[in-house]
């Protein structure tokens, strides 16, 4: 039986995994699955706050918006 799994179907893999599906992947499948293994970590490593320069640029805005409106 040839199995085929497109990179939609690694994706799912990689966040959903199942018990004994990495058998069903061949050689390729594999390497691909690893690199997207590789994205995932960076992505999960990246910053989730935006910087205080650009906090404070949002609230001057905000700050200059509302003495015009007063």
């Amino acid at each position: 039986m040839i199995q085929n799994f497109t990179p939609n179907d690694l994706i799912k893999i990689l966040y959903e995994p199942k018990e004994g599906l990495d058998q069903l992947l061949n050689t390729e499948e594999c390497s691909e699955l690893a690199s997207f293994q590789k994205v995932k970590d960076k992505l999960e490593e990246a910053l989730l706050e935006p910087s205080n320069r650009s906090v404070d640029m949002i609230l001057a805005y905000a700050k200059s918006k509302s003495a015009l409106h007063s």
